[in-house]
This record gives structure tokens, sequence and C-alpha cells, in this order.
């Protein structure tokens, strides 16, 4: 009785869609992708993305289905509030990111997109080394944020060129 619940609740949540959060199913154009511009951080962010999708980050333009041209990208802190010693007790996490999107040969595909990420966090004075950790955690999250973005147009754009490409 309990293999059958089992199979039954992996059937009915595979029929509904469900799937792991930050795990993404990307059409075939998008299987190989290169970045142009990036900062490492965001490069690193997106091959561990593409990678849980079953696609790779590729070297040259040449060789992908799609390339990435970041513009402008900025990650920014600021005060927000500050104890009566003159330290800072809560910080703003700003992150943009211009990007836009082209094919191996260089065409433009789409005009450039922004993205704008802001998070503030709680600057525990005694607890220096946990909050540093914690601005680490909460910039990956914006940058998975900020990818997370990228494909989801990413695969609006290959969609609309797949429409206007007639069937060989």
């Amino acid at each position: 009785m309990k293999h059958i619940l089992l199979v039954m609740t992996v059937l009915l949540l595979s029929a509904c869609g469900y799937h792991l959060r930050g795990s993404f199913n990307l059409p075939e154009g998008l299987k190989t992708i290169y970045i142009q511009g990036a900062s490492s951080p965001l490069r690193n962010a997106l091959k561990q993305v593409l990678r849980s999708a079953d696609a790779t980050l590729v070297d040259n333009a040449k060789d992908a289905g799609l390339v990435i041209k970041v513009e402008k990208e900025t990650m920014q802190r600021h005060a927000l509030s500050l104890s009566v010693k003159g330290r800072a007790n809560e910080y703003e996490l700003s992150y943009s990111l211009g990007y836009l999107f082209l094919d191996s040969q260089g065409n433009v595909l789409s005009k450039t997109q922004p993205v704008e990420i802001r998070r503030d966090y709680f600057n525990d004075q005694e607890e220096l080394l946990g909050k540093d950790n914690e601005e680490q955690v909460i910039r990956k999250e914006m940058y998975r944020q900020a990818i997370t973005a990228m494909l989801n147009r990413s695969r609006i754009v290959v969609g609309k060129i797949a429409k206007l490409t007639p069937d060989k």
C-alpha cells in the first residue's frame, strides 16, 4: 500500500508540472549559451543554472545557440540606517544589469533589457562574520534571480524567432 501511494504521489506531481525550484527546462536553442562582458560571479551562477538544466556555457560565440551580451552590470551596497556609534545597522544591496541577445553571427535579437534587484538586511554589530556570510548568500540569490529573468526573456526571444523561421 505504501508503494502504491508513493507511486501515485510521484505521478501526480509530475502530471501537474511540478519541478524543483531553480531548475529550468530550456528549449533546444538555449542548450548552448555564450555570455559576453559578464562579471565572474554572474558567469559562475549562470554556469551552475545551465548545468542543472542540461545545458552548457560555451567558450565561443560561434558555438552558441544564443549569445547574451552584458552591457551594464553594477552591484552596490548602501547603508540604510546608522547606530548611535555611527556604524551601519542596515544595508541595502542593489544589483542592476542591462543585457541584450545576439545570435551566433552577432545579429541583434532583442533590444537592451534591464534588470533591477534590491535587497536589504540587518547588520548585527555583534556577529560580523555571520553577516558577511549572509551578504554573500544574498548576492548569490540576486545573481540567480537575474539569470532567471534573463532565461525567461530568452525563451520569448527564441520562441519569436522560431515562429518567424520557416520549417525546412
